[in-house]
């Protein structure tokens, strides 16, 4: 089978229902002539320069070139330039090898798709005109020259000229597509600073129910006084009270004339589009049009079917919690794919980490070390036709982007990647599929990916806390000196080897040596405590290397030094121990050069441990045991 084209499509905002409209089309257009596509968008797409905003901006850096045949870019799914720039940087150097497309752009440096939002917005006031019989009808559309707010401000005035209809200088509001504007006319015209129309045709529907909702609150009855209809056909439209009367875009239509555009520019054909779209009115209660009871209710129970049921589950799954609670990652991946079944429609998921991801020399103010994805990322879920597999942090290069990629598949199929991230600290990302669906994800979508991106955190930050305190705790019981246990140390895992050789008489034998260093107030009076320093650290190690039962070693004094074991010892194992740390301090006296010799006195005790046995008073006796053999060295000295 030959290698399958690739189409990347960079877009934002794509939680936004009338978005998909544009999925529809280039995955309807793009699987009937066999092309993969891969959606690289963050879940949000804002003008500023935050962590969070940063962070949801890496994920178009995967978009490589080798990796794809040609990319689309749709300028209208982000708010203003500011937002675009982070993409268009990518952009500007993948153009240089591959065909962009732009859809609803005339920017030159692109190739441009457009959309006839002209004749769409004029078809809007033609149902003003010729069905309500308005003729003093304002237009509130988006910002002065952005191509989407002057078109459909076009096509309001070739309709209201078509019909005979004056429109003065007042009657055409520069907005933002957003609700500022809105709510500003609609408190003008309620106060009448501006005259008041017998109808409003706005350029987005987010616009439209700020507008309706606002003249409501100020006394202006909606459709009675004012008429609202508006552009893009929202779920938010239908569900506000009063329902808002808008166009649905031929954004499908965009969509299959976009991926036709590629393929053209790629292969020097020209295709038949799999389908037309021209869009068309959704009648509702802003204009007085309203929907039939019939319709309404089964769209409604289409939602509910198709959103709500999951909605509602979603709320009434503890998965943060679930997730949260993960001891480890392999814990924690494996209940991310318990929670599958809360995303609709889907059927393939693929989770990829970075290379040490929570690795704790990446836990700095200096961002550079994390805020990338790493040349190695690993494989960490794969999901095929909803059989999930933990496929052990399978490593595959960057450049790859996902194995699934590469595979061998009948049909085409969509993927939609994602960031995985927590502000600007990139731990990797995420793909997902709805196998022959034209769909994407939507915005429960978000919740779920953002569970799983405060979960690694949560676990990022537990495993370095974890870290932490392991290493606090390793420098309590440790001899900041000699490396050796302290009495701390000795303390903590001395009675646990005792309480061994107590449960177990008849196989274990309980080892205590007392060790203590010769004549250490003559090496510091003489030669300097450096020197005592180093004779201290010489037997410790003498009496450190020797451990055939992983017995513990500990300084527990100035001079004074502990050995314990519990293990099946022989009569001779005392002995053996005495005679390693003699040779080791013998050949260490011939050839330190130091003007002085370093030994050390030793008592010990072993036997097996008795019912009524006390642990100090072991140690007491061992010790006093080498007390009488440093006596009797001291005296044979003298």
């Amino acid at each position: 089978m030959p290698h399958r084209r690739r189409i990347a499509v960079f877009m934002g905002n794509i939680r936004f229902q009338p978005y998909h409209s544009f999925i529809d089309g280039i995955l309807t257009q793009a699987f009937e002539l066999d092309y993969d596509v891969a959606f690289f968008t963050p879940f949000t797409s804002l003008p500023i320069d935050t962590g969070y905003q940063n962070g949801e901006n890496l994920i178009y850096s995967l978009a490589r070139y080798g990796n794809f045949d040609a990319v689309l870019y749709l300028p209208c799914t982000y708010m203003d330039d500011k937002a675009r720039e982070p993409v268009e940087h990518y952009l500007d150097e993948l153009c240089q090898h591959i065909p962009v497309i732009a859809l609803e752009s005339d920017d030159p440096r692109w190739h441009n798709v457009p959309m006839d939002d002209f004749h769409a917005f004029a078809r809007v006031v033609d149902h003003v005109i010729d069905v309500h019989h308005c003729k003093k009808i304002y237009c509130l559309t988006g910002f002065q020259g952005i191509l989407q707010a002057e078109e459909r401000q076009r096509g309001y005035r070739h309709s209201m000229e078509r019909h005979g209809l004056e429109v003065k200088p007042e009657y055409v509001i520069y907005g933002d597509f957003w609700k500022p504007a809105a709510e500003k006319l609609a408190e003008d015209i309620a106060t009448e600073r501006l005259e008041r129309p017998e109808a409003v045709v706005v350029g987005c529907d987010t616009s439209a129910i700020a507008l309706t909702n606002r003249l409501i609150e100020l006394g202006v009855r909606v459709p009675e006084d004012v008429l609202v209809l508006s552009y893009d056909a929202c779920n938010e439209s239908e569900e506000n009270v009063p329902s808002i009367t808008s166009y649905r875009r031929p954004s499908k239509d965009l969509g299959i004339r976009a991926v036709l555009k590629a393929h053209e520019l790629l292969t020097g054909q020209q295709e038949e589009p799999v389908m037309f779209d021209t869009g068309h009115l959704v009648l509702a209660e802003s204009c007085g049009c309203g929907k039939n009871f019939a319709e309404k209710f089964e769209e409604r129970q289409r939602m509910i079917r198709d959103v709500e049921e999951y909605r509602k589950l979603f709320e009434e799954t503890p998965m943060a919690e679930t997730l949260n609670a993960a001891q480890n990652l392999h814990d924690l991946l494996y209940l991310i794919t318990c929670h599958f079944y809360l995303i609709n429609g889907m059927t393939d998921f693929y989770l990829c980490l970075c290379d040490q991801w929570d690795d704790l020399s990446k836990n700095t103010d200096d961002q550079t070390a994390y805020d990338h994805y790493t040349d190695t990322m690993h494989l960490c879920i794969t999901c095929y036709e909803n059989d999930a597999e933990l496929p052990d942090h399978y490593p595959f290069p960057l450049t790859e982007l996902l194995p699934a990629l590469n595979e061998r598949r009948p049909k085409p199929r969509g993927y939609f990647f994602t960031p995985l991230h927590f502000n600007e600290r990139c731990f990797g990302y995420t793909a997902i599929t709805y196998g022959a669906d034209t769909k994407g994800f939507d915005s429960l979508y978000h919740s779920w990916i953002r569970n799983v991106n405060n979960a690694l955190e949560f676990m990022r930050i537990r495993n370095n806390f974890n870290s932490i305190n392991q290493q606090l705790f390793s420098q309590s019981i440790r001899d900041a000196l000699t490396g050796i246990y302290n009495r701390q140390g000795f303390n903590h895992f001395a009675k646990e080897l005792f309480q061994r050789a107590k449960d177990n008489p008849d196989t274990r034998k309980f080892l205590i040596l007392a060790a203590d260093l010769d004549g250490l107030k003559v090496i510091n009076d003489t030669y300097g405590h450096l020197e005592g320093d180093n004779a201290i650290t010489v037997v410790a190690n003498a009496l450190n290397t020797y451990k055939p039962y992983g017995e513990i070693c500990a300084r527990t004094g100035g001079d004074e030094f502990l050995v314990i074991g519990a293990a099946e010892y022989t009569d001779d194992t005392p002995q053996k121990y005495i005679d390693y740390i003699n040779r080791v301090l013998k050949r260490y006296n011939a050839n330190s050069g130091k003007p002085y010799k370093v030994g050390a006195s030793v008592g010990y005790l072993m036997r097996t441990i008795q019912p009524d046995d006390d642990l100090q008073t072991l140690i007491d006796e061992a010790d006093a045991r080498m007390y009488e053999i440093k006596c009797r060295r001291k005296m044979n000295r003298k």
